[in-house]
């Protein structure tokens, strides 16, 4: 059991968004309320939309007046749920990457090829997705018949879109999971398994996972933050996930569109306000940031309860030495005791 009050707060954030979007969605059919002008009670105008937060607005509204915290919490369940999946395909894809790395592979090659996937690390990751994912996410237009379509359906572009950020960070991703397994495969106790005759899959499967698991764990908090920081990049160049709905009507054409409310799309959608009405902005993009928060302060949580596990298992480890040698000593004196009688 998991006994650190960060590592909660941040899971029960996590939890609450996407169980609040999921109730809002089944008993509410995501219905989210647009209120274009206020009156008085002589039904006298007195404010029109955009509307600054507020009790009625927590968040705001847009220029149409649509409530923005009702988008937020409607998008907030495929934002965060995406999120989390391709959080865990990273790590299990990496993973897989990682095994042959740390016990196939010779030291010199594996340094080798750490050294040339490190010049990866400068290259941003968000200018790769960009050039991979436009064709996938954005509408076309047929001309002369001006027919607009996407080239894959709804579920296909949400597939592909998990797949290639999946993709994109396995080879660094996977190359440092690498080196943390060769790190554990160089420890005493690897060693001692080792001169005792046990086999590659035993020590990966006694000694390996127990010591890389927990690791794993704060590997993949990291990569959602990262997830989430790209996805407010591909919000800014109109790539919302699952697809961008464009208007091509060349005389008055509205704004591209989120199909889902995902928090990206209202991104893309809302930054071009933030001089003119910064509230209308700042809502989608403070969302981002307690998820981003909630991540790391399960990372932080968890990384603690590692280490105060470790504190716990040495001072019992001494506390057991103490009362071996209390025993030891006491069966000795006995034992003279015994003689001299």
């Amino acid at each position: 059991m998991i006994k650190n009050f960060k590592f909660w707060t941040g899971f029960f954030i996590i939890f609450g968004l996407i169980a609040s979007s999921i109730i809002f969605s089944v008993f509410f059919d995501s219905h989210v309320r647009q209120v274009q002008v206020l009156y008085d009670e002589n039904m006298t105008p007195i404010e029109a939309a955009p509307f600054e937060p507020s009790f009625m607005f927590p968040l705001g509204t847009d220029p149409l007046g649509y409530d923005t915290a009702g988008k937020v919490l409607q998008g907030a369940k495929f934002t965060l749920i995406s999120v989390i999946v391709i959080g865990i395909l990273r790590v299990i894809f990496s993973f897989a990457v990682a095994i042959p790395l740390a016990f196939y592979m010779p030291e010199k090659i594996r340094k080798g090829l750490d050294q040339l996937l490190s010049s990866f690390y400068f290259i941003p990751l968000t200018i790769i997705a960009i050039f991979i994912l436009s064709p996938i996410l954005k509408e076309q237009i047929k001309i002369p018949e001006m027919e607009e379509y996407f080239i894959y359906s709804f579920a296909e572009r949400i597939g592909l879109e998990i797949i290639i950020l999946t993709l994109l960070v396995v080879p660094l991703l996977g190359s440092m999971i690498g080196n943390m397994m060769a790190s554990t495969l160089k420890e005493d106790f690897i060693e001692g398994a080792n001169v005792l005759g046990a086999s590659r899959m035993r020590i990966f499967k006694k000694h390996v996972m127990p010591h890389l698991l927990p690791k794993l764990i704060i590997v993949w908090c990291q990569q959602c933050v990262q997830v989430l920081i790209i996805f407010t990049h591909l919000g800014y160049f109109k790539l919302f996930f699952g697809g961008t709905d464009i208007d091509f009507n060349p005389f008055w054409r509205d704004p591209p569109k989120s199909l889902s409310n995902e928090w990206s799309g209202l991104v893309g959608n809302y930054y071009t306000y933030i001089q003119g009405n910064p509230a209308i902005a700042l809502g989608p993009i403070i969302m981002f940031g307690i998820a981003i928060y909630a991540f790391q302060l399960m990372a932080e949580g968890f990384q603690r309860h590692l280490e105060t596990r470790k504190v716990k298992g040495f001072k019992q480890a001494k506390r057991t030495k103490r009362q071996e040698d209390a025993v030891e000593a006491s069966g000795k004196f006995q034992f003279l005791q015994n003689r001299g009688a």
